[in-house]
């Protein structure tokens, strides 16, 4: 009965994405394509399937192999149909029941984007989301330090990620600094890159700052009001990094 309705989920799915059964699936590949096809889903926004795809893993194959990502995936899911309670409840059982060292990382950084989504709401109702960001920014370095996973994907991007929520933090001092070991940590990976980006593009909001104010467009006084208020720091341009040391690699 679980495989019949895990191949007659699994056709429904493939129909709805548009895409033809050649061939009858094997069962031990049916929790792989289905996360597959739930992730797929979900980077489309079409919630609800992606519901459905990580479900029929989550609620049928606790032993396999993809049981963990299908488990984040639900998360992830419910957060973004706005269930927050219950996006928390399936990670924080994942955290304390997990066996699988090598999916830690995973669920730090899938925990640590709880904590990015409740400080953007937070702004939005109080102005006001720092405590949460702060809380992301320590689950993602739980990620990053955890020693018995060498996940370099779930690494770099949390190393990526405490740069952007330092940038929203107003510190832009630490920002730099995060970008930076991205790029020394985890050189050649998509979350070096965006790194390489993100120093650029805080060098040339500084350089302009300084352009406006040696033109006399500000003061000095109005350039630190607006300062205080944005909550960022005024701080000399660095350098982008011309190289990158690649003896370095993360744990």
């Amino acid at each position: 009965m679980r495989v019949f309705l895990s191949v007659l989920v699994l056709v429904t799915l493939l129909s709805c994405s548009k895409k033809e059964v050649r061939a009858p699936i094997p069962e031990e590949n049916l929790p792989a394509e289905l996360v597959k096809q739930g992730e797929q889903f979900y980077q489309t926004g079409d919630y609800e399937n992606a519901f459905r795809a990580f479900g029929v893993v989550y609620y049928n194959y606790p032993s396999s192999r993809e049981y963990i990502d299908a488990a984040i995936g639900m998360a992830r899911t419910y957060g973004a149909m706005e269930n927050y309670e219950k996006e928390f409840d399936i990670l924080y059982t994942l955290l304390q029941g997990n066996l699988i060292p090598s999916k830690v990382p995973q669920i730090y950084t899938a925990i640590a984007e709880f904590y990015e989504r409740s400080a953007g709401i937070s702004e939005q109702v109080t102005g006001r989301g720092d405590e949460d960001y702060q809380t992301a920014i320590s689950y993602y370095e739980k990620a990053i330090s955890y020693p018995n996973s060498k996940d370099a994907t779930a690494k770099s991007y949390a190393q990526y990620k405490i740069g952007t929520l330092y940038e929203k933090l107003g510190d832009i001092q630490k920002a730099i600094q995060a970008y930076q070991t991205t790029l020394n940590q985890y050189s050649g990976t998509e979350w070096a890159l965006r790194a390489e980006q993100g120093i650029i593009d805080i060098n040339e909001r500084l350089r302009l700052q300084k352009e406006y104010e040696a033109s006399g467009w500000f003061t000095a006084d109005t350039t630190q009001t607006q300062t205080e208020e944005s909550g960022t720091q005024e701080l000399t341009p660095v350098n982008t990094p011309q190289s990158v040391d690649s003896t370095q690699h993360p744990e």
